[in-house]
């Protein structure tokens, strides 16, 4: 909880100093300079980053969990499992981007929306944070036995989540994000009680050097019978056009709802699971 106020503290301190600073610069500066790499990738770890491909720009991103470390030797401490998710991002301009992906874990499909709202700026146009919007819904394919009950319905199949991100870099190393977010499912599991589920994501990025960066996440829910809240570390390498992503987590999921409210293990009892992003970008238009 300390570490959560923290963030908010620098968050709200760092807005106050930028604005008493940029009135100086707005009687000297006829330029405006637009801040870039908030963050390396599109993803934080699991969520979404104020990040997306630019105009023109298609990204292919392969998300790769393995099991959990104290599952023993025997699961070769996870490495035998594995789940996966494939998704396509493509920038339609410089503000809006469009995705679709599949997860291998919940054999779902979700497909999303971000639109870049404001961009940290300063000189002639000044703005202290880059706000986005990311919605998306998500088709989880359920059992056949399921789908032909007759109670159940299409629409049950489908979920939603809204998030506004909001991102500022604090210097040339130092970067933050808050996430509050809305999950609605249309269809209840049995330890659920709310169709719509509320949260806050917490994310940090360190570089530590030109190409490598440090990134912590973390989401605390408000409404949800589940009190597990996913905790993670990675680690950003960017190489060419190539961009990696290593990572600890207590949550295998990396779609929202699945991430955020469906996370049941714990770091204390070692449930950790080892991962990693891989993204590349191909220019489709110029």
């Amino acid at each position: 909880m300390k570490f959560k106020l923290i963030l908010i503290f620098i968050f709200c301190y760092s807005y106050v100093c930028f604005s008493q600073n940029d009135l100086l610069s707005l009687i000297d500066n006829n330029t405006t300079e637009y801040s870039n790499y908030i963050f390396k990738g599109t993803k934080v770890v699991n969520s979404e980053s104020v990040e997306m491909p630019n105009n023109g720009v298609l990204q292919f991103m392969i998300q790769h969990r393995f099991g959990t470390l104290n599952s023993g030797f025997y699961n070769f401490y996870g490495l035998d499992n594995s789940q996966v998710r494939m998704s396509l991002a493509y920038g339609i301009n410089d503000r809006l981007s469009i995705g679709i992906g599949r997860s291998s874990s919940l054999k779902a499909i979700d497909s999303n929306l971000k639109y870049q709202l404001f961009r940290q700026s300063k000189g002639n146009k000044t703005f202290p944070l880059t706000i986005c919007l990311n919605s998306s819904i998500v088709f989880k394919q359920y059992l056949k036995s399921t789908s032909e009950n007759s109670s159940f319905l299409l629409s049950d199949q489908f979920s939603y989540s809204h998030q506004l991100l909001i991102a500022r870099k604090i210097n040339r190393k130092f970067s933050i994000q808050l996430s509050p977010t809305l999950v609605h499912y249309n269809l209840l599991s049995i330890d659920q009680f709310n169709n719509d589920l509320y949260s806050i994501g917490y994310g940090l990025r360190y570089k530590l050097s030109n190409r490598i960066s440090v990134n912590l996440e973390s989401f605390s829910q408000f409404n949800s019978q589940n009190k597990i809240n996913p905790i993670s570390i990675g680690f950003d390498v960017e190489t060419g056009g190539h961009v990696f992503q290593f990572h600890l987590s207590n949550s295998a999921f990396m779609i929202n709802r699945a991430f955020i409210h469906e996370t049941y293990d714990l770091w204390s009892e070692g449930s950790i699971y080892f991962g990693f992003n891989i993204s590349r970008v191909f220019t489709v238009k110029e």
